[in-house]
Parts: structure tokens; C-alpha cells; sequence
């Protein structure tokens, strides 16, 4: 019991020691000049440190030798600033300025090329209890940068950043020979995640993608030995794939590595050993996958892929889709608040002049809520050549707190009127 008071009087200490810091910091902020708030705010977005150094001084002409300072031999740079500071604070600084992150991210990076307003809106026939708070998406496409901002109580406060474009580099296992004669030697265990995708390739004819990753510390001097080997229902061996590969564009992190196979509509059997070569590691993983759906066309609509990635970068040719590279998870494991992707297919679409026209909607439902209530939603059209739709949707979780989700895509055909859907799960954790 004593110790347990001890706890109590700590966790006030400290809440106390917080609430006094807050508070003298806000009465800092208020009692500056408008002009000086604008600067101070404009500072923090692209210094910090030297935005806090401006507020603690203690007159005005201290903070204007200081601000002279800051910006000497800078005239451009400064102009461009104040610009970007002054409009920041009228649009976005009228109810909590101090906590309205949208005004150090305009200062630092300027207008945004797209900004999504997201306002929660009422569905019509759907019944929902989760609280959907408004939210901002500002897109740089030079910069390659995405933000996701939320609104809390009266501000929107900076959720997520996520990255696109050619200079992302995707660390990635390249085959650099075929693999002939591996020594089979006693080794110890390699840990590594594999995942599935099938979609058609032609008529009676699937493409079946198998995804794998693995995290590495030290890439110096590695080879791998990759073998996947394909048996059907009669465990006859009907495909082999050997090679050797190298790590890519990356000295540690988790790798990625994109199997693709051509296989008949069947069951089959799928054995995957991937081998260390330099530390004498091994590891083995058996799946089974039916791919007898796609047979003569019966299925229609391809497996929901979640991507890390979807854009119009390179990282090589076995991660490259229709869509772009699409660098697709292991498993649907993801960060909270953090920006990912769904890749998909839609085949034998109807066409008009040459195109297909289409309108997809993504639902998402909460699968704790053990009830049909959808959280979030996205609706999109799409028009292209041909009679296959290669879908590739960027979702931003938000706010959405830590569980597990159902995605179902609804895909209609504008010209024929017919229906397709499928669905994928996947899971928002918490960073370790």
C-alpha cells in the first residue's frame, strides 16, 4: 500500500511538473506581439530549437537582433518565410495556434501540389458508432512527401509522413545467377516471412506471386540460395525455380524478394527454402494454395494484396505491375496511423469504345465490433483501355486505433452493371 502511494505521488509530481511547464510556455506565447507569434511559429516549423531561443528571450529588441541574425545574408530565403508564415498563421492559426501543426509544415515545405479535405459525413443506410474526426492529406509530389494530419479538440495535429517516388530505394534480394550445386551441410536456422498472391495471367492460365522478406544486419559479403519448388495434388514436382541472390540497395533493414510462376488452375503444394550461404543459415516454408477458381475464367476479381509501396519508382523488374513497382507486405501487420497500399485485379470487364469504366469502394469494418458497421470508406472511379482493371488504392488509416480490420472492395461495372468483391484483413499495431 505504501508503495503504491509512492507511485500515486510521483505520477502527480510529474503531471504537475508538466502542467507548470505547459502553462508557462503558452503565457510566453501570448505575451508576444502578433508579429513575434507569427515569427515564432514560422521558426518552429523549420528550427526549433532556434524558435524556442526567440520566445524565452525577454524583450522585444533582443528577439529583433536575434531574428536580424538568424536570417543575415538570407533575403530570399527570409522573404519566402515571412510569406509562408504570415498566410499559415491566417489560415490555420484562428482557434489553437500552438497546437496546430499545419502551420510549421506550409512554412517548411510551402503550398501543398494536392491537399484532400477529409470532413466525416453521414452514410446513408449505415449505422455507425465510431467517432471519425476531420483530416487533412497534403500531398508534395516533388518532394515525394505525403502528411497526414487529424483534428483533435481545435487543431490539426501532424499524424503520419510517408514517402513516394524515384528516390525511395526499396532494399531487395537480386538473382544474379542460376542456382546449380548448393552443398547440402548442417546449418543453423534463417527466419523469414512469405506470403501469396494469385491472380490470372490468361484464360486457364494463373499468375501465382509468392512475396518474401527478411530482416539483415549486415549485408557484407552475403549470398543467398533461393529454391521454390512446386508440386500439385498427385505430389508430382510440376515447377523449380533456383537462384542465386544478392542484397540490394541497402546495408541492413528488411529486404524484399518477388517469386512469379505461370501455373495451371490446380492445388498445389509450394516448399521454399532460402539459405545463407556466407553463415551457413537455412530456413524452409511449406504452403498449400488452390488456384482451381480461376479456372475458364470463373473468378473475376483477383486477391487484395496490402503493399508497402504503390508509385511510379523503380526498384526492379519482378516488383513491377501495370500500376508501378508495388512492394507488397508478408503480412498485414501494420503501424498505427501509418499510410499503406492495396493492390488488385478485375478482369473480363465491359467495354465500351475500347474501355472499361468502373466505380470501386473500399469498406472497412472493425472485426472487434463483431457487427457489420463500416469505420471508413473511399469510393473511386476508374476508365482505362481494355477489359482488366489494375487497381492500386493508397489508404491512410488515420486515427484508427490499434485492432484488426476487414477490407472488402466492391468493384462495379459501370457499362455491364455487374458486381464483383473480395476482401482482405489486416491489423494496426502499436510501434515496439
Amino acid at each position: 500500500m505504501k508503495i503504491d502511494k509512492i507511485k500515486i505521488f510521483l505520477i502527480l509530481l510529474v503531471l504537475s511538473y508538466i502542467y507548470c511547464a505547459v502553462n508557462i510556455f503558452a503565457a510566453r506565447y501570448y505575451r508576444l506581439l502578433e508579429k513575434e507569434r507569427i515569427i515564432f511559429l514560422g521558426l518552429r516549423g523549420i528550427d526549433s530549437l532556434m524558435a524556442m531561443n526567440y520566445l524565452y528571450l525577454e524583450s522585444a529588441t533582443e528577439r529583433a537582433d536575434f531574428y536580424e541574425k538568424f536570417w543575415q545574408g538570407q533575403e530570399d530565403k527570409r522573404k519566402e518565410f515571412e510569406d509562408r508564415a504570415e498566410y499559415a498563421f491566417r489560415e490555420f492559426g484562428k482557434y489553437a495556434p500552438l497546437n496546430e501543426d499545419r502551420i510549421g509544415v506550409y512554412v517548411k515545405y510551402g503550398p501543398p501540389f494536392k491537399r484532400d479535405v477529409i470532413t466525416p459525413e453521414k452514410k446513408i443506410g449505415i449505422k455507425s458508432k465510431e467517432v471519425v474526426n476531420p483530416a487533412e492529406i497534403w500531398t508534395y509530389k516533388a518532394q515525394g512527401l505525403i502528411i497526414d494530419f487529424v483534428r483533435f479538440a481545435r487543431a490539426y495535429e501532424f499524424i503520419a509522413r510517408s514517402e513516394f517516388g524515384e528516390h525511395i530505394e526499396i532494399p531487395y534480394l537480386k538473382e544474379i545467377a542460376v542456382d546449380t550445386s548448393i552443398n547440402n551441410r548442417e546449418t543453423r536456422p534463417l527466419d523469414f516471412n512469405i506470403a501469396l498472391g494469385r491472380f490470372r495471367q490468361k484464360k486457364n492460365l494463373t499468375r501465382l506471386e509468392i512475396y518474401i522478406n527478411l530482416e539483415l544486419k549486415d549485408t557484407m559479403d552475403l549470398l543467398f540460395s533461393r529454391t521454390a519448388k512446386i508440386y500439385d495434388k498427385t505430389d508430382s514436382l510440376v515447377s523449380e525455380k533456383r537462384n542465386i541472390l544478392k542484397p540490394q540497395d541497402g546495408t541492413g533493414g528488411i529486404f524484399y524478394d518477388e517469386i512469379n510462376l505461370w501455373l495451371a488452375p490446380d492445388r498445389y503444394r509450394l516448399e521454399i527454402e532460402l539459405v545463407d550461404i556466407k553463415n551457413n543459415m537455412a530456413g524452409k516454408k511449406i504452403l498449400w494454395t488452390d488456384l482451381i477458381e480461376y479456372q475458364n475464367d470463373v473468378k473475376e476479381i483477383s486477391d487484395i494484396i496490402a503493399a508497402k509501396l504503390i508509385d511510379d519508382g523503380f526498384t526492379n523488374e519482378k516488383f513491377h505491375k501495370p500500376v508501378g513497382r508495388v512492394i507488397p507486405f508478408t503480412n498485414n501487420q501494420v503501424p498505427v496511423y501509418t499510410p499503406f497500399y492495396f493492390y488488385s485485379e478485375v478482369y473480363n470487364l465491359g467495354t465500351k469504345n475500347g474501355m472499361y469504366q468502373i466505380r470501386t469502394t473500399y469498406e472497412v469494418y472493425n472485426i472487434a465490433k463483431m457487427r457489420k458497421e463500416i469505420v471508413d470508406v473511399m469510393i473511386k472511379d476508374w476508365i482505362d483501355a481494355g477489359d482488366v482493371a489494375y487497381l492500386g488504392a493508397a489508404y491512410h488509416p488515420m486515427d484508427l486505433s490499434p485492432g484488426n480490420y476487414i477490407v472488402v472492395i466492391r468493384v462495379k461495372d459501370l457499362i455491364s452493371g455487374k458486381e464483383r468483391s473480395t476482401f482482405t484483413e489486416f491489423e494496426l499495431v502499436k510501434p515496439e
